[in-house]
């Protein structure tokens, strides 16, 4: 038995489906993951959770660093108030 290979739409092949999930539209890119064809279940449960996992990592990262800017802000507004 031969079996066919699916012709799916260039944006929904894994190695795009995986770059735009994390380098471009993070887990907005979800929808593309689960219409693509050549992921299975598991994958796709897996891709999700880590993607979720990634994203929450960026966003924790992203706030702690506006913490330290805002912190390293405050110090050189007192040395400068000090001139």
């Amino acid at each position: 038995m031969i079996k066919k290979e699916v012709k799916v739409k260039w944006y929904l092949s894994p190695v795009i489906v995986v770059l735009l999930l994390f380098f471009v539209l993070g887990p907005f890119a979800l929808p593309l993951l689960y219409k693509s064809p050549k992921f299975n279940k598991t994958s796709k449960t897996i891709l999700t959770i880590v993607v979720i996992a990634y994203t929450l990592f960026l966003i924790f990262a992203s706030l702690e660093i506006g913490r330290e800017l805002y912190i390293r802000m405050e110090k050189l507004r007192g040395i400068l108030e000090q001139m």
